[in-house]
């Protein structure tokens, strides 16, 4: 099973250092935290959600947008079956809130309707990793870590040749083959992967009858080269080719259709990374690029968006003593959007500092300032700090934190042209978050728990209204004609508060019992005829269980389930979404120490039910397959 801890934040990645001071012998683990440096896990400050290649593999992933769903404070709205549209949503905040990054690059999409990261295509068969921050991470990420911060880390290089295939096949002529190669000679490591995925699907459209396939193609490699013992160069690329059918659902007016997408996606990014004063002052500088073609295509129109970013960045760590560090940096951003004709680019420059402070054994406090300057919106300043208490090795750790988000409209939130979504006149997003939590084992850390208690106030949060089922009185471009299914707007204020409560069981040897249950207030504070309502497409609770067991003999079996409440589908708060209780049953069985097999259901009970109204969501569904490792 995945491991949530309420701990630290960004991200495992070893993307922004390496080779770092040795801290203390008996540090438990050390991670990359929400300041991007090494640090001891038990002294970073805010929550975060770690899963790994065992728990992919054990988990049985097809999709990434799969397992956040199952993460506490993780919502996943998705528009169909595998390959469609998915959105994540942490702790209530909107999908364009959360920063997606895959190896260290950011991957919104400019092109996009909010500017938000498509998971539909994201699929697991060559990450490594996956770290989830759950709270606003401004100061440290910038731009759109409103919500939090989803880090992917594709597999890495291995010190020895290692060789990796998997194949399976399931439910609606589904295939997926995925192969990963790795290895190190001299200086140079070098990891590379290729995956394929296909499936007739189901229908888009919740009462459709004609289904929806979907196909991709993808590759992924890392190369880390260590040109001195005090310099080192990486590079990392991911290359995805994918078509999924869909169809026009626009409540009241969905249907069936022939509709489709393609869609073409290359990240990359270039790094130095160099240390000096015997490794207490790193330097990472570093360049990226995210290139996101998709073509569009329907019965009525064609729609052609491309969006492209590219970033330079420098950042600094400093151990001035062992108790004291500084972080810092420098970033500049371009992203550039086209569609149909109409282009457009905007650029974002930011500088942040980061400290770090431990000065009492057991206690550390991390403070920070970042300022950002919009080429479109101007500058904003946002501030960020938490203090971290452990009570001894067997006592509760505290954690409290505060930080600050700030988001501009995309350059698609901004598009007015006729029949289009965009809104010239949206004002940036603002947003303070607040959280404190406690966590504590017993008997000898066999029972885990924790406590998390979390607040977020927002202003001028970017939303969709749809126009056919538009509050009264409907937004006057919902009226004018030039906006038949709706449009971006502000939302003046809003306020989102909720409890995530995570335990973990070892009740005897091999087999774990994990739990996570999360309760969400959201709640518009706008005046108008939207005050008091709930955001959409925020489930008010959500409960998911997982139990696990292998025998002596290495069989492994697994099973959970997952319940999530009741929510709406509009800012109105007309359309209301059922909540759904899903469960799933595994197994797994080595014939040699290099081979496996193993196989699924998903949805037990072929429960109908709906993320989005009028989206189509997966029956009852089994999957077989093998892997081998060499």
């Amino acid at each position: 099973m995945y491991k949530i801890r309420t701990l630290a934040t960004l991200l495992a990645s070893s993307a922004y250092c390496f080779a770092a001071p040795a801290l203390a012998a008996d540090n438990p683990e050390i991670v990359v935290t929400a300041t991007g440096i090494e640090q001891d896990i038990r002294d970073t400050g805010t929550a975060i959600s770690v899963i790994d290649t065992a728990d992919i593999i054990d988990q049985q992933i097809i999709s990434i947008a799969d397992i956040l769903q199952e993460l506490p404070g993780v919502s996943v709205t998705q528009s169909g079956g595998l390959g469609s549209q998915a959105s994540v949503r942490i702790r209530g905040a909107e999908s364009d809130q959360t920063l997606v990054l895959i190896n260290g690059i950011r991957v919104n999409d400019p092109s996009s309707p909010d500017g938000a990261f498509d998971f539909g295509n994201l699929l697991a068969g060559n990450i490594e990793r996956v770290e989830v921050l759950r709270g606003a991470s401004g100061v440290t990420w910038g731009s759109q870590a409103v919500g939090g911060v989803v880090n992917i880390t594709t597999k890495r290089p291995t010190e020895d040749l290692a060789l990796f295939a998997q194949g399976e096949y399931g439910a609606h002529d589904t295939v997926r083959l995925v192969s990963n190669a790795s290895g190190k000679i001299g200086p140079v490591g070098v990891s590379i992967g290729g995956g394929y995925a296909r499936t007739d699907g189901i229908s888009a459209f919740s009462r459709g009858t004609e289904p929806d396939g979907y196909r991709q193609y993808s590759a992924s490699g890392q190369v880390e080269v260590d040109l001195t013992d005090a310099i080192r160069f990486e590079a990392s690329g991911y290359y995805a080719d994918s078509r999924i059918d869909n169809d026009s659902v626009f409540p009241p007016f969905s249907s069936d259709d022939s509709q489709f997408s393609l869609a073409k996606e290359i990240y990359g990014n270039a790094a130095i990374q160099a240390r000096a004063f015997d490794g207490r002052f790193q330097n990472r500088f570093a360049f990226s690029i995210s290139d996101i073609n998709r073509d569009i295509i329907n019965p009525f129109f064609t729609s052609l968006p491309r969006g492209r970013t590219e970033r330079f960045e420098y950042r600094g760590d400093f151990a001035v003593i062992e108790q004291l560090r500084f972080v810092f940096g420098a970033e500049t951003e371009d992203s550039r959007y086209e569609n149909s004709g109409v282009t457009d680019s905007t650029g974002i420059d930011s500088i942040f500092f980061q400290t770090v402070f431990k000065p009492l054994d057991g206690l550390a406090l991390t403070a920070g300032v970042r300022h950002d300057d919009h080429e479109d919106f101007g500058g904003n300043t946002s501030l960020a700090g938490n203090i971290v208490y452990r009570a001894g090795e067997d006592g509760p750790t505290i954690r409290a934190s505060y930080a600050e988000g700030f988001r501009a409209p995309s350059l698609i939130d901004l598009d007015d042209r006729p029949f289009g979504f965009g809104t010239p006149d949206l004002l940036p997003e603002t947003a303070k978050s607040y959280e404190i939590g406690i966590e504590q084992s017993f008997i000898a850390k066999a029972v885990q728990m924790s406590v998390t208690l979390f607040q977020r106030d927002t202003d001028n949060q970017i939303a969709f209204a749809a126009c056919p089922v538009a509050p009264d009185p409907a937004p006057e471009v919902c009226t004018n004609g030039s906006r038949p299914f709706g449009t971006t707007l502000n939302i003046e204020r809003n306020r989102t508060k909720g409890v995530e409560a995570i335990l973990s069981i070892a009740p005897v040897k091999r087999l774990r019992i994990d739990a996570n249950y999360t309760w969400l207030d959201t709640a518009n504070r706008s005046t108008g005829a939207n005050f008091g309502n709930e955001l959409a497409r925020r489930p008010a609770s959500s409960l998911y269980l997982n139990a696990s067991y292998q025998t002596a003999f290495g069989l492994k079996l697994g099973a959970d389930m997952q319940m999530v409440g009741d929510s709406f589908d509009d800012l109105a708060n007309n359309r209301r979404i059922d909540g759904y209780i899903l469960a799933g049953a595994r197994a797994s069985i080595p014939f040699t120490d290099a081979f496996e097999v193993f196989g699924r259901i998903d949805n037990l009970f072929d429960v109908t039910y709906e993320t989005a109204t009028d989206f189509g969501s997966p029956g009852r569904s089994a999957y077989v397959g093998a892997r081998a490792r060499f």
